[in-house]
């Protein structure tokens, strides 16, 4: 879950409109805990931030942040500290900054160093928490110094399996460990199968376990087909991926794991419950953040979903949850639902019943924090 991207979008991360400028984090110490704390103290010169694009808008990561990852350089600690962020518009965005932490075997610590920072969307996101967990797996000597911080710690979710007929290496870059990066951060186990011959790789696939989805490079595998894949796969879930060079490869894995979680979720039969409550809570989180509260403070059902949809989860699932917990406004009468609506010519335009705001907090925190 370290590198998850779904697991990082349900942690708090920076509210909506956060900011703090700069000259209220200079010299300031701050510390990263979750199980073991990280200090830093942050430089006390002005001119020191200046490597961050938007630093009022960058600076609240340190302190709302989702994880940091301490990878250990020469003479130095460098830290990603990385945070969701909900925007006042329909987007949801990732930010991060980079920490050169100097060691010290004596005397006072020294200040950190602001080497960079970045506003991603989820794709960018995505290829720069690939990246850094294949460094991460690339340097075992490093491991007792490599430390991950996450929160909020989540039960680990089931992952799919996805299975990659496929050569072993790419203008020379192994191909297994890029492959295992970007399934632990788009939440898949990906099975690697060199395409020896179809005997082989029948046999392998069929005494390898369950798997819900394949990948079959054709232009390094011609002779590697569908009936290959076992049966108990759905053919749609199948892909003849015709790219050659490493960048396209990969990046027709990272979409075929997305639509392969997309099919896997919508033909499930069963609708756990702890699901729907995780989905509730994302939509009254984000009704609190954009204080959508009364009958004055309104927004239409595809803003209420924004936050489900983000995260790419179910959203046909949660567009029944809402309209569960959600009646029509009736100015004399008491509700117990959690949303309300009022009708208009563009839609119904909901709000959160200002009388349940704290019974809504406490579903967030329950859930997400």
């Amino acid at each position: 879950m370290d590198f998850n991207l779904q697991a990082i979008s349900l942690a708090d991360g920076v509210a909506v409109g956060a900011g703090i400028p700069v000259h209220e984090m200079l010299g300031r110490k701050i510390e990263f805990r979750a199980g073991i704390t990280i200090p830093v103290i942050l430089p006390a010169s002005l001119q020191d931030f200046m490597t961050l694009p938007e630093p009022e808008k960058l600076l609240p990561v340190l302190t709302s942040w989702a994880r940091v990852y301490r990878f250990p350089q020469a003479d130095a600690d460098l830290l990603h500290v990385l945070a969701p962020a909900e925007t006042e518009g329909d987007e949801f965005e990732y930010r991060r900054i980079e920490l050169l932490q100097p060691r010290s075997r004596s005397g006072p610590r020294p200040s950190a160093i602001i080497v960079g920072g970045a506003v991603m969307n989820r794709d960018e996101c995505a290829t720069w928490l690939i990246g850094l967990a294949d460094s991460f797996a690339a340097n075992p000597q490093n491991k007792q110094q490599q430390v991950i911080l996450a929160r909020p710690r989540l039960p680990k979710p089931d992952q799919m399996r996805l299975a990659w007929i496929g050569p072993e290496i790419v203008a020379g870059k192994a191909m297994k460990p890029r492959l295992a990066a970007i399934g632990r951060v788009l939440g898949a186990e990906i099975i690697s199968v060199p395409p020896k011959n179809y005997r082989d790789v029948h046999a392998r696939l069929a005494d390898g376990g369950p798997i819900d989805a394949a990948v079959i490079c054709e232009r390094y595998a011609p002779y590697i087909g569908p009936e290959a894949i076992p049966a108990t796969v759905n053919r749609d879930l199948i892909h003849m991926c015709g790219s050659v060079t490493q960048n396209d490869l990969e990046d027709q894995v990272r979409t075929w794991i997305e639509i392969s979680v997309g099919v896997l979720a919508s033909k499930a039969e069963a609708n756990p419950a702890d699901e729907e409550d995780l989905l509730l809570a994302i939509m009254l989180r984000g009704m609190l953040s954009h204080t959508k509260i009364g009958p004055f403070n309104h927004c239409g059902k595809t803003t209420v979903l924004t936050g489900v949809r983000a995260r790419r989860l179910h959203v046909a699932r949660a567009e029944v949850i809402l309209d569960r917990n959600a009646e029509s406004y009736q100015e004399k009468r008491d509700s117990d639902c959690l949303f309300l609506f009022k009708e208009h010519n563009d839609g119904a335009q909901y709000f959160l019943n200002a009388r349940l705001v704290e019974d809504a907090r406490k579903i967030v925190a329950r859930m997400i924090r």
